[in-house]
C-alpha cells in the first residue's frame, strides 16, 4: 500500500496517510488505524530508500 500511496499521492502521501489514520481513529476502528500506521512506517522507509545515495 505504501507504493500505491507514493504513486497516487507523491509528495502529498504523508498527508494522505495522516488523514487515514485520523479517520479510523475518529470512528474507533483500531484495526484500520493500525493498518495505516503500518503503511506510514513503510512509506517513510520507502522514501528513505528512494532518496538514499548509491554506494
Amino acid at each position: 500500500m505504501a507504493l500505491w500511496v507514493d504513486r497516487e499521492h507523491g509528495e502529498d502521501g504523508e498527508r494522505f496517510i495522516t488523514e487515514r489514520v485520523l479517520h479510523f481513529d475518529a470512528i474507533g476502528d483500531e484495526g484500520g488505524k493500525l493498518l495505516w500506521m503500518d503503511v506510514a512506517r513503510r512509506f517513510v522507509e520507502l522514501q528513505g530508500s528512494i532518496s538514499a545515495t548509491p554506494n
